[in-house]
């Protein structure tokens, strides 16, 4: 190999291993008087990137330019615009950023209200030692990178618990598919049959109005007409059949809807912000899902009381209930009985499911929200019913509680509370 050729098989290599140094973390430093301004960029520009401000106006403007600023560091004492209120302002254009304060007084309300209103993560007296200072800086930094990094994770996790909820919702719908099918199935083939009936009945009535026609025209006597009438069917028979099958088209497809209106409210993704719910229309959206599973199985009976609309997500609601309803009548093998009882309870609006099942084991009874935990067979169930339903009702602010003795079955409390705290849900 030529010495020109190893030189640059050297160069290439050494290429290969350089390493693009990480990029320095922003601070922005504001403080009125020159001399300390300087002194600050110039000890923290050793290891940062700095922005400078004299004032608080200038200390926006340029945090507003410099979006991914980590750390503010701000006099206290300033015209125009004190420390406190120019943190407390920089607040609503970079929330995340960690807020420290410098401050040559010991005023000691100055620095509670800067602490409060501005969300001051630490002050430092003047003067300051600059080995100090990088110290809390550090810190400060250290505090503002795991912030970020326990952020992160949270979004992660929000994400995977909605995408868990979306999965439990579709393995139950994929489970009801079969009866929902079959009920369906039945509305459309009367639809289908009365379309036939019709279809016959508007050959004599065409007849009708042709021969009617002709009298008009002079064609076809009255009694030529009538004597075809009496030999064939009659009018008011042709009409009743008509209507007749009219109102079955008309219940069919009145039927067919509320199905498919329940399967969308039941499967719906896009929930975010509560509403005004009605918790009886979730429970029978529920049971019009799973009648057609247990029809001729389970009797399902409700009780409803006066129970006003809550603030909620319906979605998740009638997730809950098409959970609790589907275990409640999965509860005993022949001749279940399923009550949904509604009231109010002080502040909260009560749902209870009760079955005369079986009941659950005292051993099995405080594993049963555990997600994962299931007795039921694999193809039956995936354990994360009643944890998720959990979970729906913490971002409701309500809870739920449960009851049951051996051989005498169970009961599911769900309580709402009547007055929500907020218009939108919890973080999950």
């Amino acid at each position: 190999m030529s010495l020109k050729r190893l030189s640059q098989t050297i160069q290439d290599t050494g290429r290969d291993k350089l390493v693009t140094p990480a990029k320095k973390a922003k601070i922005l430093v504001v403080d009125d008087e020159e001399n300390v301004l300087k002194v600050l960029v110039r000890i923290l520009g050793e290891d940062y990137e700095v922005c400078s401000a004299s004032n608080g106006k200038d200390g926006l403007s340029t945090l507003e330019q410099n979006q991914d600023v980590s750390i503010i560091i701000s006099d206290q004492r300033m015209p125009v615009m004190s420390g406190t209120e120019f943190l407390n302002r920089s607040i609503q254009i970079r929330p995340e950023c960690i807020r420290m304060i410098l401050t040559g007084y010991t005023d000691v309300k100055d620095l509670i209200e800067s602490i409060n209103t501005g969300k001051v993560f630490q002050y430092i007296t003047k003067p300051f030692e600059p080995e100090d200072l990088k110290i809390h800086v550090r810190r400060a930094l250290e505090f503002y990178n795991k912030s970020r990094e326990l952020e992160t994770a949270h979004a992660e996790l929000k994400q995977a618990y909605e995408q868990l909820i979306r999965s439990e919702k579709m393995s139950m719908l994929g489970k009801l598919m079969g009866s929902i099918a079959h009920e369906i199935r039945n509305p459309i083939n009367n639809i289908n049959n009365s379309t036939k009936l019709i279809m016959l009945e508007w050959s004599d009535i065409k007849k009708m109005l042709t021969q009617a026609q002709a009298v008009i025209e002079g064609k076809l006597s009255v009694e030529e007409v009538s004597k075809e009438f009496q030999s064939g069917t009659g009018i008011e028979e042709v009409l009743s059949d008509c209507e007749s099958a009219v109102n079955v088209i008309r219940n069919s497809c009145e039927l067919v809807t509320e199905i498919i209106e329940d399967l969308r409210g039941f499967s719906r993704l896009d929930d975010a912000e509560f509403i005004k719910t009605d918790l009886h229309v979730q429970i029978e959206r529920a049971l019009t899902l799973l009648k057609s599973k247990y029809k001729h199985l389970v009797d399902f009976v409700t009780e409803f009381g006066e129970v006003p609309s809550i603030m909620g997500l319906p979605g998740p609601i009638s997730q809950v209930m098409i959970n609790l309803i589907n275990n409640a009548a999965q509860s005993k093998s022949t001749g279940c009985r399923v009550v949904i009882r509604t009231s109010l309870n002080g502040e909260n609006a009560v749902v209870e499911v009760s079955d005369n099942g079986d009941g659950i084991p005292p051993d099995v009874l405080p594993k049963i929200f555990e997600p994962g935990f299931t007795t039921k067979d694999l193809h039956e169930g995936t354990g994360l019913g009643l944890s998720i339903s959990m979970e729906i009702m913490k971002r409701h602010n309500g809870k739920i509680e449960v009851e049951s003795e051996k051989g005498k079955g169970s009961t599911f409390s769900l309580h709402f509370p009547l007055n929500q705290p907020s218009s939108k849900p919890e973080a999950a």
